[in-house]
């Protein structure tokens, strides 16, 4: 890239000064690397809850924070369109990058409010998610996840929740089949891109870390740590904390001094908690591992690089996803993990090296992969040396970088 570009994101993150306990965090670590490389001059329009439009620049970073306001048939208020179209005049970026189709941003592209030339990075698929949705609960837990705030909130009953997953997913297909330019950050995504719009240009992407995961101190294994370590944003069953649960009571026999700590914004604690984690609260007391268990909340990127050195297994039993950050940071730590057969987290480690595998809602086999890695040192510090080099060259920041100021240029390039 020999003329410096301007490079607009329309993306559901705020950069900030604040240490973050949220999703999203790897464009932090992406932005940052744009406007050091002083190839780009970034902007970055976001929302938030509020009704005001406020200047937040950041590090280099011309931020905006709108309104999360939006219509019917999915678009923002007419406010909320005037203010992109009078940035974007002002700007003149030479290329919008839109992460993710959630929200109302891919529609802008599909109504030709925006003018420059747009790529969309596919961040999640819900269209794929609602098909797990459940986790493989059965009708009878189902039932059982329904507590205070379900019966409050009518609208949060998981029924209800899988049904608006559903009707996100079909307009995601929309937004996916009309753009022209579309980048993906494994092949599994890819794979289903190409099937709902083959015709699109389709870049292959990566994700740099956190700056955080690569200046830590990497995994000095302790035999005599017996924590396992898993984190979920939010109260998902889709996530799987049951499925953890299950294998933990499992090894307990066999480890009667082994924890779990459990990372995330799920409020376990507070009598309107989602049924769901009613629900494992209850499967904890049944399985009798309730006083094994940790909450440790959200956490900020050197608590969670804490937590992953003192591990002796990070575990990780989504029933999907579409890329997975959190393997990749808690392998650049070298954390002996133990995931489940999903989405794309087969591309990230090699079973049996560099991770352990086990098939999806499959506890008694979670529960084995984590018994041979307490139970043999030599082999966990192997996976993790293993572990460490994959990921340092997967996620190398400088190579991810000029990746994606490759991928602008070539959109730019296309002049769609």
């Amino acid at each position: 890239m020999s003329v410096k570009r301007k490079i607009l994101w329309l993306s559901n993150f705020a950069f900030s000064e604040v240490n973050i306990k949220a999703t999203g965090t790897w464009l932090i670590a992406m932005g940052d690397a744009m406007v050091k490389s002083g190839k780009v001059d970034l902007y970055n329009i976001t929302y938030e809850g509020g009704k005001t439009f406020d200047s937040k620049n950041y590090m280099g970073i011309t931020q905006w924070v709108i309104p999360n306001e939006r219509t019917s048939n999915g678009m923002p208020s007419g406010k909320v369109i005037e203010f992109i179209r009078q940035k974007e005049n002002e700007i003149q970026p030479d290329l919008i990058h839109i992460w993710g189709t959630e929200h109302y941003w891919g529609m802008l592209n599909v109504k030709k409010i925006l003018v420059a030339p747009v790529l969309l990075e596919i961040q999640g698929l819900l269209s794929v998610y609602e098909k797990v949705f459940y986790g493989g609960l059965t009708n009878k837990e189902l039932v059982e996840c329904i507590g205070v705030k379900e019966i409050l909130l009518p609208q949060r009953l998981y029924y209800f929740r899988h049904r608006i997953f559903k009707q996100k997913g079909k307009f995601e297909q929309f937004i996916i089949s009309q753009s022209k330019n579309i980048a993906v950050q494994s092949e599994w995504v890819n794979t289903h891109i190409r099937i709902i719009n083959p015709h699109a240009n389709i870049y292959r992407t990566d994700i740099i870390l956190r700056k955080q995961f690569y200046n830590a101190a990497k995994w000095n294994a302790n035999p005599v740590s017996q924590i396992i370590f898993t984190s979920s944003s939010g109260s998902n069953i889709y996530k799987g904390l049951h499925v953890v649960f299950r294998a933990l009571a499992t090894l307990a026999t066999s480890h009667p001094k082994v924890v779990l700590h459990v990372a995330g914004s799920i409020k376990y604690d507070s009598y309107f908690q989602d049924g769901y984690t009613t629900w494992l609260l209850k499967l904890a007391k049944e399985l009798k591992i309730e006083n094994r268990i940790v909450w440790l909340g959200p956490l900020d990127e050197r608590e969670m690089v804490t937590q992953l050195q003192k591990a002796s297994v990070c575990v990780i039993p989504s029933f999907i996803e579409t890329y997975c950050v959190a393997l990749a940071e808690a392998m650049m730590i070298g954390t002996p993990c133990v995931v489940s057969y999903a989405g794309a987290m087969p591309e990230l480690a090699v079973h049996g090296s560099s991770a352990l595998f086990f098939p999806i809602d499959d506890a008694a086999v979670c529960s084995t992969q984590m018994e041979a890695i307490l139970s043999n040192n030599a082999f966990a510090r192997q996976m993790s040396l293993e572990a460490i080099k994959t990921t340092e060259i997967r996620n190398d920041p400088e190579k991810i970088l000029n990746l994606q100021l490759d991928i602008y240029e070539k959109v730019i390039s296309n002049g769609c």
